[in-house]
């Protein structure tokens, strides 16, 4: 048989309001789909295990690691302000920017080419952070997102890497 491809989505609402965007994925068979529904439970996953593909929200909370709830709290305590998924991707990419180092610990394994973005920020609030962490799989979610996101996310990121 053969093994599944590891997905990481690090999503807050994946597990309820987002759950109908899973069932594609996990219907096509081939990938196995892990959630973090935060930037400490996303680093947590990402130490752990290694992924083909990594799906992240810009609007994410901080989670129990006291170095993402400080940056959270001198971010306003907003998810809207603190677009804490803006600083995970700096963070696991190793960029300079990063305002988290994860120093040693870094997966050296994570590359821009594996990361894809689905959040409610327009094109132009991002444009600044698709360049510099160079980013090209990135989605807007709103009320007209189709159920196959998540698996067409992953499609253009695979294909992204071929």
């Amino acid at each position: 048989m053969k093994q599944k491809r590891k997905i990481l989505w690090v999503e807050d609402e994946a597990r309820h309001d987002m759950v109908q965007l899973i069932a594609p994925v996990i219907m096509d068979g081939g990938y196995d789909i892990v959630v973090a529904e935060n930037a400490s439970d996303g680093i947590a996953q990402l130490l752990q295990y290694k992924f083909e593909a990594i799906i992240v929200d810009i609007r994410i909370p901080p989670g129990d690691d006291p170095a993402w709830i400080d940056l959270y709290e001198k971010s306003g305590k907003e998810k809207v302000a603190a677009r804490l998924g803006r600083h995970f991707l700096y963070t696991i990419l190793g960029n300079p920017n990063a305002k988290i180092n994860l120093g040693e610990k870094r997966p050296k394994w994570i590359t821009s080419e594996m990361i894809g973005l689905l959040t409610v920020e327009t094109d132009p609030e991002l444009a600044d952070d698709l360049k510099a962490l160079v980013l090209n799989v990135y989605y807007q979610k709103g009320a007209e997102t189709p159920e196959t996101i998540l698996l067409d996310i992953i499609k253009e990121i695979n294909d992204q890497n071929m």
